[in-house]
């Protein structure tokens, strides 16, 4: 009996450990949210204020990161956004999955990071598909250039890792946990917080992609690596704050 409490001790602290260091204050895998249109679910909203006319990704269950669940869907002309107050700065973090439905030369799927008013030239930009230069690859905003930072292959899942230096005005991009962009410049230097992101595609034909698995949090992320048996992202551990 002692032997089982002093395992679940260590177990138990372990956990308190790992909700410390990751210090996460947001996290979503889409599973709690119900099938349909994301904008009006846990804050995600349209984006009219930039671009009107635009439509909402929905939450689906058919394409999902890992065996169950649900994850978010983006088609031609859906893009939506998600902001967060207070705004976050220093050394933050942003994790998320992805699944390109093709290299069509005319589709992309967007990451944008900004602090406080919606805005393409954006703090972290990253363009997958088209608009990165070439349509199977992965663009990494240095500026205001696009770098050809990773291939991606079409209906295959994801991790892409931001860790952004909001002090230093700069970020890093990892790949499916391989660095691609160091110390990158952002496309504006405004955003100099984290306070909202911005996922989808304002264009294109038919299926862009897929999202899922959203993590953000204080630090670089790069010791958030817990997944449950079914392959979505954990999130009992973390200490949630938002």
């Amino acid at each position: 009996m002692k032997r089982v409490l002093f395992l679940s001790f260590v177990l138990l602290s372990s956990m308190i450990a790992y909700s410390s260091q990751a210090a996460i204050w947001y996290s979503q895998n889409f599973d709690g949210l119900a099938v349909g249109d994301v904008i009006g679910q846990d804050g995600w909203e349209s984006i009219d204020s930039l671009t009107g006319g635009l439509g909402s990704l929905t939450v689906q269950s058919a394409v999902v990161h890992g065996s169950s669940g649900n994850a978010l869907k983006a088609e031609a002309g859906q893009e939506v956004s998600r902001h967060f107050d207070p705004v976050h700065g220093g050394k933050q973090f942003l994790i998320i999955y992805f699944n390109k439905a093709d290299n069509d030369a005319g589709n992309t799927l967007h990451l944008y990071l900004g602090k406080d008013v919606l805005a393409w030239p954006a703090g972290p930009v990253i363009r997958i598909g088209a608009q990165s230069g070439d349509p199977t690859k992965v663009g990494v905003h240095n500026g205001g250039d696009i770098v050809q930072a990773a291939t991606f292959v079409p209906g295959q899942w994801h991790k892409i890792r931001i860790a952004v230096d909001y002090d230093a005005l700069s970020y890093n991009a990892y790949f499916d946990g391989d660095l691609i962009a160091e110390g990158f410049a952002f496309r504006s230097n405004d955003h100099d917080a984290l306070g909202w992101v911005m996922i989808g595609f304002d264009s294109g034909t038919g299926i862009q992609g897929y999202y899922d698995d959203i993590i953000m949090g204080d630090g670089d992320g790069a010791d958030v690596t817990a997944v449950d048996s079914s392959g979505k992202l954990a999130t009992t551990w973390a200490s949630v704050k938002q």
